[in-house]
């Protein structure tokens, strides 16, 4: 099935002095493309962090991406980097760093904020590209086919609100050389809090009192780069791993969602993600 959607293409971004990368407004011209449903998905991580004054409009563009691409765009926003260090008071004591998600910031050399990865594939020769680049990234992944599939299913009743259980299976579609990792991660919508800003198409200057924070990495379920699914991959089977965990009681539970991602050991390139958002049984 084949269809069309009004894709945003983001403007390219200029990196000030201080090496934050920057993304003008406009953040998008409009332009015809075609998706097929088909098509491998795509996890655009942005890295970012509260005192990141070109944050908010990275965000706002990547979250267009997510918008128009219709489910084939994942988006994770992860807190990593000099300028998600919380303040000791004030207005940004708040800490949203996951040890995983600095690992990854410090292991792909992202030195600094915006920056991000589409698929954890080379861009330019490059893992970790500015805000500028995404758009142009996940439209070139966006046209490849889907070579794997996973499924997550969930049990999380209302009984044990904090504690989930889910298992996910991974099926292959084509047999793929070399051996491959799951990496499964719990995010948060709609966390309330302060974030710099420059941008007044972004929300106030310089500070933005409300800012909604979506897609926030919380927590990682198997380590900075998960657990192997297969070190041979064979397509007449279906990989399951499960996973037990308890949140933390301050997250809201009807804002977390799972997100499940394959990918190459050696290379670490993401073949295949899917995201399900937790609804009590």
């Amino acid at each position: 099935m084949r269809f069309r959607v009004l894709y945003l293409m983001m403007a390219l971004a200029g990196m000030l002095a201080t090496s934050c990368d920057k993304l003008d407004a406009p953040y998008a011209n409009e332009k015809v493309i075609v998706l097929d449903t088909n098509n491998r998905k795509i996890l655009l991580e942005d890295y970012t962090g509260l005192k990141c004054v070109n944050c908010p409009a990275a965000t706002a563009g990547a979250e267009a991406l997510v918008e128009l691409y219709k489910g084939q765009v994942i988006l994770m926003t992860v807190h990593a980097g000099y300028f998600a260090q919380p303040d000791a008071s004030g207005n940004y004591t708040a800490d949203y760093r996951v040890t995983e998600g600095v690992n990854w910031f410090n292991d792909f050399l992202l030195v600094s904020n915006p920056m991000g990865m589409v698929n954890r594939t080379l861009y330019n020769g490059k893992q970790a590209i500015g805000a500028g680049s995404w758009a142009e990234a996940v439209g070139i992944l966006a046209q490849e086919k889907e070579v794997a599939l996973i499924t997550i299913t969930t049990d999380y009743t209302a009984k044990n609100r904090h504690h989930i259980t889910t298992t996910i299976e991974t099926k292959f579609l084509e047999e793929l050389p070399g051996a491959y990792n799951l990496t499964v991660c719990i995010l948060e919508d709609s966390i309330i809090g302060w974030q710099k800003n420059n941008d007044t198409l972004a929300g106030p200057v310089p500070d933005i009192e409300n800012y909604v924070f979506n897609d926030m990495l919380r927590a990682v379920l198997n380590g900075t780069y998960g657990e192997q699914v297969t070190n041979v991959v064979d397509t007449t089977l279906t990989y399951s791993n499960t996973y037990l965990y308890t949140t933390n009681e301050s997250w809201n539970p009807a804002h977390l969602s799972l997100v499940a991602f394959v990918f190459n050991s050696e290379t670490k390139e993401i073949i295949q993600v899917e995201k399900q958002h937790l609804v009590e049984n």
